[in-house]
């Protein structure tokens, strides 16, 4: 698989998972605070700076890509903003 296939598909995995767990939550009435919300961001951005940034390569079980994070921040980053607007 090419490069830019393999990026696209690990953020869109990493988005789809939060969203799951989003739905999930919602089902058991659980829900995040914007401030929780702001924080699980800036940790997701900053685990794919430090990825992107490192020299070594890192290789294992659980080991996740800069893409993978990026999607991630990206789906809280929506529920951030939905959660907004319902108020």
């Amino acid at each position: 698989m090419p490069a830019r296939e393999e990026t696209d598909r690990e953020y869109q995995d990493g988005y789809n998972r939060v969203m799951w767990f989003a739905q999930r939550a919602r089902r058991q009435g659980w829900h995040l605070s914007d401030r929780q919300l702001v924080h699980e961001i800036y940790q997701r951005e900053r685990a794919a700076r430090i990825r992107e940034q490192s020299s070594l390569p890192v290789f294992g079980p659980g080991i996740r890509s800069a893409s993978w994070n990026r999607g991630q921040a990206a789906a809280l980053r929506a529920l951030l903003k939905e959660q907004r607007e319902r108020r």
